[in-house]
């Protein structure tokens, strides 16, 4: 199939502006071309803005930007709790259901990141939750002579593989671009591509789309994919197979049908789920 791209959508501005501001992409914008990503916000904040949660049925990223002036303190009720800095990344497998908390370690520096949510396959809905992460340090990346880089914080780039393999296979890279980057898009997956700051060209053999600073576009089909910085750009790309099942929502909880949401709603409301008091300092 060939490549198709969807129209370039600007993020939009959310939250005060002052301890919690976000700029998330509008991913019914990009239709079923999104999936299997459920939410995309870059986000800075400084202070507790949100207490323990629940999350059941999908996986809950965050990515710590390399810039970031702050490090992520993750806690879950597996008894979790660590301190991830820039350039990191914390992937929590919810699965059949956990509690669940992320603030800034420093109460005084900002934290910078992106937070995602990306649907679990049918097979893996009700799967024991789990956490991994990765160091910065820890991030493989790829580059060229033209000064080029490629942090492969997920999945494989140019015979590069993190060490971070979730349960169903995701790409997420990190892209500082000076001149040009090539990649192929697999059949059956969906692609995002989101420019975080310059300006980038990206070109299929059938039509190209350029993309300002904190704008997102979706490809679908297979085939390769050109990116041009017309300015020096940084961008994200995120990849996984689309997932053509239903889904059921409410809060916290992504399930595939009405009956699933139920027992998940009744596993929390049970204690199932565990418990997880609200952090009373940050280290």
């Amino acid at each position: 199939m060939a490549i198709r791209f969807s129209p370039v959508v600007a993020s939009q501005p959310r939250g005060s502006g002052g301890t919690f501001s976000v700029h998330a992409i509008d991913l019914n914008s990009l239709g079923d071309w999104a999936s299997p990503v459920h939410v995309l916000d870059q986000f800075r904040v400084t202070g507790r803005p949100f207490p323990p949660h629940p999350h059941a049925g999908f996986s809950a990223v965050t990515y710590v930007f390399e810039d970031s002036q702050g490090s992520l303190r993750s806690r879950d009720s597996l008894g979790n709790d660590v301190v991830t800095g820039p350039g990191g990344i914390v992937w929590t497998e919810a699965g059949s259901g956990l509690l669940h908390e992320e603030v800034p370690a420093e109460s005084t520096r900002e934290l910078h990141a992106l937070q995602i949510f990306i649907n679990l396959s049918g097979k893996n809905k009700l799967t024991a939750p789990r956490m991994l992460r990765l160091e910065g340090s820890a991030v493989p990346e790829w580059g060229n002579d033209a000064g080029d880089r490629v942090r492969v914080v997920v999945g494989s780039f140019q015979g590069i593989s993190s060490p971070l393999i979730p349960s169903d296979p995701f790409n997420l890279f990190d892209v500082g671009l000076q001149d040009q980057l090539s990649f192929s898009v697999p059949d059956a997956h969906n692609t995002i591509l989101y420019v975080l700051s310059g300006r980038a060209l990206v070109q299929a053999d059938n039509g190209k789309r350029e993309m300002p600073r904190e704008h997102a576009l979706a490809v679908h089909g297979s085939g390769r994919i050109t990116v041009h910085a017309l300015h020096p750009a940084h961008f994200l790309i995120l990849s996984g197979a689309a997932i053509h099942e239903p889904i059921r929502e409410y809060g916290g909880f992504i399930m595939n049908n009405r009956e699933q949401l139920e027992a998940t709603i009744t596993r929390y409301r049970n204690g199932q789920m565990g418990h997880l008091d609200p952090v009373s300092n940050t280290r």
